[in-house]
């Protein structure tokens, strides 16, 4: 299977507001519109990777060499969500479960290895928006990597089973960047390129090359707005999905956005003009969209969110330049490392590295200019789509995210209501396993198994991350009674999940999938 290329509720009344922020939907809708909702998906964009501060509060909190001024102006039009979380530090379980608005425990950290064969009548976004309103129309763009194809999700329109390829597009297809490790290694043995910062060598290198659809940026965007196009000559809400390739892995960017990055300063937290290019151009795709929104008019009528699958890459390792001709002609170490500091760690961490990721939302009743430090996650998503899309639907037990449109409405209100107080990150079964446990703010870490990344494991840590954002000094032994209560939550959760706390050599459910379905990833 090939991937296709090509190059509220305004004028709602005081009722509907009031009905929306107590959690109630009224029982005639003839006279309101639905709303439009886009929701743009950015990948291992960490929280501070931006030229805004993902929390005022913190002058560090910002890039001090990226530049995203699309994301700025997202930013100040609507609520900047300080404590967003991702809802796992990893791609495709974070996908998975923005997806179902379910804890990655429930599946593809579950017990049961083929939960993926068991899920045609769960609720996915798609599905869940069209309970509350048939007539949505409902599109994905960009990067898939869940283990449902996109038309079992409910999409109308997608763009096929794309995988992690990390949106290596080169030309017509894809380019597969593994290729060029062994040409990178011998290039840098033959020509003595040093290693200044001691960068750990990973099998897959970070390739850059530049090209006018930069990550397929543009040609999501474009499509993406067609779709949009065909929805309003329709008179039809849409529900848009952009799930960008950017800002993951190998780093191309458009030529003279790369030349920019090159010749400007870099800061002392970031400076890499290969990844600060790939971002500028994401965020140009981002700006698109909000253009095409206001062009089109339907800006009082439409919702735009944001938000990073999980943290972001810690660094960056080797990098491989390639030409037009797909050939190498450089090779060399990168010196960018900790981009995510404040925060300790990055992707695949549970540490706030891996998990906070920034968090966007702008539509009419959201007031501008607003920040908010309540706690946000991914799954918060489906609930709170089906809630814009009209209501009405029944939330099974098992979706642990909760509606944010009361949070969103109101300045007041200061909690999502979920099925649990507890924010909880789990990973097993094919990877480390490891939980996190998030309430107030005090947060506990749990390493289930003996890792050699970090010390003394197996153990347990706890955090209070409002005085100790870096996550430096584990407070365990000073609050037990605390850290008793996490943990039992959390060992609650898991037991009632069937989650999966041991490892199995088993791969993802994405991957087992395609090989039901005798795709190999290689031809996506």
């Amino acid at each position: 299977m090939k991937l296709r290329r090509t190059n509220y509720l305004l004028g709602v009344g005081v009722l509907l507001l009031l009905s929306a922020c107590m959690g109630l939907t009224p029982e005639k809708k003839e006279k309101q519109k639905s709303p439009n909702i886009i929701f743009i998906l950015t990948d291992d964009q960490g929280w501070t990777h931006t030229s805004h501060r993902a929390d005022p509060n913190i002058p560090e909190s910002k890039s001090d060499y990226y530049e995203t001024p699309n994301m700025d102006i997202l930013a100040r039009s609507g609520v900047l969500f300080t404590n967003g979380y991702a809802p796992n530090p990893i791609c495709s379980p974070s996908r998975n479960s923005l997806m179902f608005g379910q804890n990655a425990a429930r599946h593809i950290y579950n017990k049961d290895a083929d939960w993926y064969k068991k899920t045609t009548n769960w609720l996915t976004i798609p599905r869940a928006i069209k309970k509350a309103d048939s007539t949505y129309r409902t599109a994905h763009f960009g990067k898939w990597h869940i283990a449902m194809e996109p038309k079992d999700a409910g999409f109308d329109y997608d763009d096929g089973m794309t995988s992690n390829n990390g949106g290596e597009i080169f030309g017509n297809g894809f380019l597969n960047i593994k290729e060029y490790t062994k040409a990178a290694d011998n290039y840098m043995k033959a020509n003595k390129v040093e290693n200044p910062s001691n960068a750990k060598k990973v099998g897959k290198p970070s390739g850059h090359w530049e090209d006018e659809n930069a990550k397929d940026i543009f040609g999501i965007t474009g499509r993406a707005k067609d779709f949009m196009k065909e929805s309003i000559a329709k008179g039809k809400p849409f529900y848009v999905q952009l799930s960008h390739y950017a800002v993951h892995l190998s780093l191309v960017s458009q030529k003279e956005t790369y030349e920019y990055f090159k010749n400007k300063k870099p800061g002392d937290l970031h400076t890499n003009p290969e990844f600060g290019a790939m971002l500028k151009d994401l965020d140009t795709g981002v700006g698109l969209i909000m253009d095409f929104v206001k062009e089109m008019g339907i800006e009082d009528n439409t919702y735009i969110f944001l938000m990073g699958d999980n943290g972001g890459r810690l660094s960056l390792n080797q990098i491989a330049v390639v030409d037009e001709n797909k050939e190498l002609v450089n090779a060399y170490y990168s010196t960018q490392h900790n981009r995510n500091a404040p925060l300790r760690d990055g992707k695949h961490s549970f540490y706030e590295g891996g998990l906070r990721v920034p968090f966007i939302a702008v539509g009419p009743g959201i007031k501008a200019n607003r920040v908010s430090s309540t706690p946000v996650t991914g799954l918060d998503f489906l609930p709170t789509f089906t809630e814009l899309a009209g209501g009405n639907v029944a939330m099974p037990e098992a979706i642990d995210g909760g509606n944010m449109l009361p949070l969103l409405l109101d300045e007041n209100v200061e909690k999502v209501r979920r099925n649990s107080e507890y924010l909880i990150f789990h990973q097993g079964s094919h990877r480390k396993p490891r939980t996190a446990v998030r309430k107030g703010n005090y947060k506990l870490i749990k390493y289930w198994s003996q890792e050699t990344k970090y010390q003394n494991t197996p153990k347990v840590e706890l955090f209070n991350i409002a005085e100790d954002l870096g996550e430096t000094t584990n407070i365990i032994e000073k609050y037990p009674e605390i850290a008793k209560e996490l943990e039992t939550a959390l060992n609650k959760f898991l037991t009632k999940t069937n989650a999966e706390t041991g490892i199995r050599n088993i791969e993802g459910a994405y991957y087992r999938l395609l090989d039901d379905l005798k795709i190999s990833s290689d031809d996506e």
